[in-house]
């Protein structure tokens, strides 16, 4: 890579921070007060069969109906988002979640070298900012387009015009910049608003997943068509992306 890069823009869970020790439970958990917040109660036993519906979003707001629980989809969405800032806090003040010591240690790198950082993500703004807090003296994200944006904007990975949208606000071109995440539509955001792209692999968190990425990258590699969810590069520790710069 020739051009010096002027600015990264980062995924936040799994890429810079660890938010939830047990991912499964966590999101079982947030669904459960979030129906609760909107006003309904999921039967007892039933919460895997009510998650996978609001997942697929399939018959999901009939199937809330059945419950007695009459929402919107755009309502719903606006209550997990109040439900998970207040739950992902919470987790972070208590130090069960924090920012992963190798993106500490290439955050604190990229202020020294003054390459700017913004974070692209689907939790809150607060959530992002509060586990950079329990870090003394490390600067925060100088841009970035959260969950509130996503709903407002009515846009979701790996629209481009999400990448597009924090590197406006960085003032950065894409040729300038790197974007990096632990999920292949990650990098196919990146790639379609003409970045460079970096996969981080955290087997430690994702397991078989990371696998499973790498064979799709490798099929994608010999498919013109898919050429978008290559990255240029694949990292297993932050730190290395301080050699792309």
């Amino acid at each position: 890579m020739a051009t010096r890069m002027q600015a990264v823009i980062f995924d936040n869970d799994n890429t810079i921070a660890k938010i939830y020790p047990n991912p499964k439970i966590y999101w079982k958990d947030v669904f459960v007060k979030t129906v609760e917040e909107c006003g309904g109660s999921v039967p007892k036993g039933r919460e895997e069969e009510y998650m996978l519906s609001y997942f697929t979003n399939k018959g999901f707001l009939e199937k809330l109906e059945t419950i007695g629980l009459k929402t919107t989809w755009a309502h719903f969405q606006k209550a997990k988002g109040v439900v998970d800032e207040r739950e992902r806090v919470r987790y972070i003040r208590a130090g069960s979640s924090k920012l992963f010591p190798d993106a500490v240690a290439l955050l604190r790198a990229l202020g020294e070298k003054r390459v700017k950082y913004g974070v692209a993500t689907f939790t809150t703004k607060t959530v992002v900012l509060e586990a950079f807090k329990q870090v003394p003296g490390l600067l925060p994200p100088d841009a970035f387009f959260d969950w509130n944006d996503s709903l407002r904007d009515r846009l979701e990975k790996p629209d481009p015009r999400i990448a597009k949208i924090v590197l406006e606000k960085l003032r950065v071109s894409p040729k300038r910049a790197l974007m990096v995440g632990d999920r292949l539509t990650d990098v196919q955001m990146g790639n379609m608003a003409g970045m460079w792209t970096v996969l981080v692999k955290r087997r430690a968190e994702d397991g078989d997943l990371v696998g499973q990425m790498e064979r799709e990258i490798e099929t994608a590699r010999r498919d013109p068509e898919m050429s978008h969810r290559v990255p240029d590069y694949q990292v297993t520790d932050l730190r290395q992306v301080l050699d792309l710069l």
